[in-house]
């Protein structure tokens, strides 16, 4: 019997997902988002690269209502390594051809405070307007890669990129099946080069 009922609501609950994705999906269609990249730079240090990055966002209608509606969207920053070749190419082929790196940032909307929040790595920070959240949500700073690796010795040889995205896959399962084919749903920026910054420069936000 308890097994019945925890079967129950978890079926409900599941049917309720479903119905509020179907829902969003119908609705009409509002202006379009999309992430556009500002700045990405790579510092050396002895031991790992710490990558600074800026992306502009911009949600999608059906994006904002549905973070207005309680889903959380988890954005993530991805790191590919492109020089030297050969390393890039072992780092590939040991990540079945994904990033290198990646680092998950989450926006939520929390209705009773009306803050919304930006959670990366168990560090919460809320923010009274959208474009606020967005613009914090944009930046990853101090974001280290590629740790006790040989590829730090020499700066001059390095190449990399970055890019920001969201990540579907971390959705619920009602969400990833409803927005297949769906545009509004779909964010990602374009590859942005990374600029390998010199020892004497500063780090910028």
């Amino acid at each position: 019997m308890v097994f019945i009922t925890r079967f129950s609501a978890k079926l409900a609950s599941l049917i309720r997902l479903a119905l509020l994705a179907a829902f969003l999906l119908a609705a009409p269609f509002g202006h379009a988002g999309g992430i556009e990249p500002q700045k990405a730079v790579a510092r050396f240090s002895d031991s790992h690269i710490e990558i600074s990055s800026r992306f502009s966002i911009t949600l999608s209608a059906t994006l904002e209502q549905a973070l207005q509606n309680g889903l959380t969207l988890p954005f993530q920053f991805e790191f590919q390594l492109t020089r030297p070749r050969l390393y890039a190419w072992a780092y590939k082929l040991s990540d079945w051809f994904g990033p290198a790196a990646t680092v998950t940032q989450r926006l939520s909307y929390q209705v009773l405070t009306r803050q919304y929040r930006v959670n990366s790595g168990g560090l919460s920070r809320n923010f009274s307007s959208l474009n606020e959240a967005l613009s914090a949500l944009g930046i990853v700073s101090g974001w280290q890669v590629l740790s006790d690796s040989s590829v730090v010795r020499d700066s001059t040889e390095f190449a990399g990129r970055v890019r920001l995205k969201l990540d579907l896959s971390q959705l619920p399962k009602p969400y990833q099946l409803a927005a297949i084919g769906q545009s509004e749903w779909h964010l990602d920026s374009p590859w942005l080069e990374l600029t390998v910054a010199s020892t004497q420069e500063a780090p910028q936000s």
